[in-house]
């Protein structure tokens, strides 16, 4: 696994050179988002970032989102039907003029001076394909404040064990514009996980990050959001989904005895993670299914289980937080200017 180490304090060091920045172009998927697309264009604006590019990707919106969008005249509006959200940060990456590529969902906000930091980064490591940071999530309380639930952080960079049993808040990371040339965009066969085939492709292809030790990026959670909510309304379809990544990585793994010891574990984990599900359903006779097939086509299954567990816990020892938890964070990292 390829990463570079980023100590705190680097960027500080770099505030004082007059090194080129990079053209950053900002892409948000959108898809009737009027309650909140001012708030996350207003955290980009507030970067106060010299070289910027923002296009938001919106599904033909039935509700107030363009026309809120066009007091906005500097940020670039495409609107058309989509097959999603993955495919509107595809159609946003081949219509991007910037050397460095970011990804903010319509209901997330950047903290302050975070392209600030990263653009300072591209320019003084070349070498360098992507630089990452920690992500919030927090919940609106109803009275304008944000309650922090949840602090993911990040401190080995692309690591490949994360990308299956963690958070990896892709959100919080922003690439060269080569890495889509090298491994392609999002794979739209998978509709709501497509975000983490692409961190575990980026970790197979072993790029370099370096790492920023503070937040990136500030997900809100919300009932309507599709992956970070309390109910978890989509946990069968993002189970799914996330099995069948697995089985892929578990056919492409090739030779590679590390990797395909992740796959193993990582599908194993999904197909139990299945089999409960359908128990909590009361889907009994269908987990007995899974229990079976499981078993049979993988006579190791409690042992790559057990795998899974041990790399499952050992890649989220850097993350706190709980929905009952109302985190206080040592430096008070604000959401908007």
């Amino acid at each position: 696994m390829g990463f570079a180490r980023h100590r705190p304090g680097t960027v500080m060091k770099l505030a004082g050179k007059d090194c080129s920045l990079p053209r950053i172009t900002i892409i948000t998927p959108c898809r009737n988002g009027a309650r909140y697309i001012t708030e996350a264009i207003d955290s980009v604006i507030a970067q106060r970032y010299p070289n910027l590019e923002h296009i938001v990707v919106d599904a033909a919106s039935s509700d107030a989102t363009l026309s809120l969008i066009s007091r906005y005249p500097a940020v670039t509006v495409i609107s058309e039907p989509d097959d999603g959200s993955h495919d509107a940060m595809n159609k946003g990456v081949a219509r991007a003029t910037g050397d460095v590529i970011g990804f903010l969902n319509v209901d997330d906000v950047y903290p302050d001076d975070t392209l600030l930091k990263v653009g300072r980064i591209f320019a003084a490591t070349p070498d360098i394909d992507i630089v990452m940071g920690n992500a919030i999530v927090f919940e609106d309380d109803g009275c304008g404040a944000r309650a922090i639930r949840f602090v993911y952080a990040h401190p080995l960079g692309v690591w490949l064990e994360e990308s299956a049993f963690g958070n990896p808040g892709i959100n919080g990371w922003f690439f060269r514009r080569s890495t889509f040339d090298r491994i392609g965009l999002f794979d739209n066969a998978f509709f709501i996980c497509a975000d983490r085939d692409f961190v575990v492709r980026v970790a197979l292809a072993g790029m370099s990050a370096v790492v920023l030790h503070e937040p990136t990026i500030w997900y809100r959670a919300h009932r309507e959001a599709r992956t970070t909510s309390r109910d978890m309304a989509n946990v069968m379809p993002i189970s799914e989904e996330l099995f069948r990544m697995a089985s892929n990585l578990v056919g492409a793994a090739g030779g590679t005895p590390r990797v395909r010891r992740v796959a193993l574990a990582w599908r194993a984990f999904e197909s139990a993670k299945l089999i409960w599900l359908q128990c909590r359903r009361g889907r009994l006779r269908e987990a007995l299914r899974l229990l079976i097939g499981c078993s049979l086509r993988q006579p190791l299954w409690p042992v790559r289980l057990t795998h899974a567990l041990i790399l499952r816990r050992l890649v989220r020892r850097n993350y706190s937080g709980g929905w009952n938890m109302n985190i206080s964070l040592s430096k008070p990292y604000r959401p908007l200017g």
